[in-house]
C-alpha cells in the first residue's frame, strides 16, 4: 500500500494542487533519511505522472522551461497534501514550497517514501498494466521462460519486475475473482493458460481507481474520497471469512479458504530478491 490505483490519484490530486502556481523552493524533513532535493531553478511549476507504483514529478523552469523529473515511490503509507506553508501535516518529510504563502508536502508516516533525480522510469519495473497493457503482457510472456516464474502465482504477482503496480490487497482482488485458479499453482502454467488474468491486472486496478483507491491502514485519499464503495468491492482482502497466510516475503496472503488443502508454503523455496515486490 498504496498501489496502483493509490499512485494514479496521487498524480491527480499533484496535477490538481499545483496547477496554475508557482513553486520556489523544496524542503526536507531532517528527520527523513532520503537525499535532500536541491532545485536550479527561481520559480518552477509542477506536474505529475504515475506508472504503477511509481510517481514521477516533472519540475519546470517557468522562464527557460528546462525540466528535472523526479522520481518517488510511496512507500506503505505516502501520500501529498497542500496545506498553507506553515500548517503542514505531521510527517511531512519533502515540502514544495509555493511563492504565495501554500506547500505540497509529501506525508509519508512510515518514512519508507523515496525519491531521487532520473532521466527516465526505473528499468527494473515492467509496464504500467492499465496504460500499457499490450506492452505488460507482451513482456510477461517473453520471459516466462525464465525462473521468476517457477513460483506461485500468487507471489509473482507481486513482483514489480512483471506486474508493475500489484500490491496485497489487489493481488487478492485479482485471484479471488478467478475461482477456478488454484493461487498456490505455479504462475507459468496460470499464465500460460488462463489469459482472463492478464485481464484482471487491468480492470481491478482500474475500478479500484474510480473508487477512490484503497484506504487501508495509513493511507488516506488525497481527496477524502468515501471509503465505504471500495470496502464494498473489496470480496477477499480483509474478509473475516476467507483464508490468510503469511507468504515467502512476509506479507499477508488472502484467499478463498478452499485452497487450504492446496496450501504447500513449504513446497516452493527462494523467491527472486524481495526488493523487487516493494
Amino acid at each position: 500500500m498504496p498501489e496502483l490505483a493509490e499512485l494514479r490519484l496521487t498524480a491527480d490530486y499533484i496535477n490538481k494542487s499545483a496547477n496554475g502556481l508557482k513553486f520556489v523552493n523544496i524542503k526536507k524533513n531532517p528527520v527523513h533519511k532520503g537525499k535532500d532535493i536541491e532545485v536550479p531553478f527561481k520559480f518552477f511549476r509542477i506536474s505529475a505522472e504515475s506508472r504503477g507504483k511509481e510517481l514521477m514529478l516533472t519540475l519546470k523552469d517557468n522562464d527557460s522551461k528546462e525540466k528535472r523529473h523526479l522520481l518517488m515511490t510511496m512507500g506503505m503509507s505516502g501520500h501529498f497534501a497542500h496545506t498553507n506553508t506553515g500548517s503542514e501535516k505531521k510527517h511531512s518529510h519533502l515540502m514544495f514550497v509555493e511563492k504565495d504563502g501554500t506547500t505540497l508536502s509529501f506525508v509519508d508516516v512510515r518514512r519508507f517514501g523515496k525519491w531521487k533525480w532520473v532521466d527516465d522510469w526505473s528499468p527494473n519495473r515492467g509496464p504500467d498494466p492499465t496504460t500499457e497493457y499490450d506492452a505488460f503482457t507482451d513482456h510477461i510472456i517473453r520471459n516466462l521462460h525464465k525462473s521468476a516464474f517457477n513460483h506461485p502465482i500468487h507471489t509473482v504477482l507481486m513482483n514489480q519486475s512483471y506486474f508493475n503496480g500489484i500490491g496485497n490487497y489487489l493481488r487478492a482482488e485479482i485471484l479471488y475473482r478467478l475461482p477456478h485458479i488454484n493461487p498456490f499453482t505455479e504462475a507459468r502454467q496460470i499464465l500460460e493458460t488462463e489469459p482472463d488474468i492478464f485481464v484482471l491486472c487491468r480492470d481491478i486496478p482500474l475500478q479500484a481507481y474510480a473508487l477512490g483507491g484503497g484506504q487501508l491502514k495509513d493511507w488516506e485519499s488525497p481527496f477524502s474520497t468515501d471509503p465505504e464503495p471500495l470496502r464494498k468491492f473489496m470480496r477477499c482482502y480483509g474478509n473475516s471469512q476467507m483464508a490468510k497466510k503469511r507468504d515467502k516475503n512476509g506479507r499477508m496472503f488472502w484467499y478463498d479458504p478452499k485452497w487450504n488443502e492446496d496450501a504447500l508454503w513449504d513446497h516452493y523455496s527462494g523467491l527472486p530478491n524481495p526488493t523487487a515486490y516493494m
